[in-house]
């Protein structure tokens, strides 16, 4: 049930690596297939998911609810390969989803600036200076998305378990490192390990159930969940919205119990007692 999460530069060979690691480990590997899983699941345009990821949202976009609600269906979909282990990924935000997970080996893979440009103007067929322009571009696109998401600089070493530099094209090299890190007792899963994966995925088909049904696609509730129990905090404005929340959890698989820790206040402010 091992994970390997990596986490890639542009032009740093990161995809490759995912893949032949994969292939070494006979794991399932996944990038965009993330995306197409929650498109599928939810009815959500692809173009619309690659939207909500890949670009850095404004201030004001930061509190659009269409997207708030993509980037639910997407960590649902995450949550749902990582329960199942056995995992090679290859994207910028999965070490940070499987953080909590002991049997996750969270890896970034990075190149040097020159390297990078270098390997997008071959990829690409572009010059010098525009391959130099998408290079620094995805590099700040990155860095305030996962910044909007986790609060995390997601260029510090201290977030991996390994950081690999790709300076040299030593592709069968860092590809035999990350197998032998993947094999090591380090990352192989434990009871407890196991039971957070499936909790971290719980508490996400759950956020995406309730996403996802019309009377509480709007309501904005912190769900946690710990071996089918469910926790649901949050600010609301009625009673019934929050029962109504607590009956679409129930109807998720795996949910046995449900409990509601939640604000309620009122839709009209009526201003201080004197």
């Amino acid at each position: 049930m091992t994970i390997v999460a990596i986490s890639r530069e542009m032009g740093s060979g990161g995809y490759e690596i995912g893949a032949a690691v994969a292939k070494a480990l006979n794991f399932e590997y996944v990038n965009r297939q993330i995306l197409l899983e929650a498109a599928h699941a939810h009815g959500v345009p692809e173009a619309k998911l690659v939207e909500a990821v890949e670009r850095r949202l404004s201030l004001w976009e930061r509190f659009d609810e269409e997207r708030r609600r993509y980037l639910i269906f997407l960590e649902a979909a995450y949550y749902a390969f990582a329960e199942k282990g056995n995992l090679v990924t290859a994207s910028r935000s999965g070490p940070f989803f499987v953080r909590d997970v002991s049997h996750a080996l969270k890896v970034r893979i990075m190149a040097p600036f020159e390297t990078r440009v270098r390997r997008v103007m071959a990829e690409d067929k572009v010059d010098q200076k525009a391959a130099a322009a998408k290079v620094r571009a995805y590099d700040r696109e990155m860095s305030g998305r996962i910044d909007y998401l986790f609060g995390l600089d997601w260029t510090l070493p201290e977030h991996y378990d390994l950081v690999i530099n790709t300076r040299d094209d030593a592709w069968n090299f860092y590809t035999d490192l990350l197998v032998a890190a993947a094999r090591h007792p380090q990352y192989q899963p434990t009871p407890e390990s196991r039971q957070r994966a499936c909790d971290l995925n719980l508490a996400a088909q759950v956020r995406a159930a309730l996403a996802t049904d019309a009377g509480t696609k709007h309501v904005n509730l912190d769900v946690t969940a710990q071996a089918g129990h469910l926790v649901l905090k949050g600010v609301v404005f009625s009673q019934a919205v929050l029962e109504a929340a607590a009956e679409v959890a129930r109807r998720v698989p795996g949910v046995t119990s449900v409990a509601c820790e939640a604000v309620e206040i009122p839709r009209v402010y009526p201003g201080p007692i004197m």
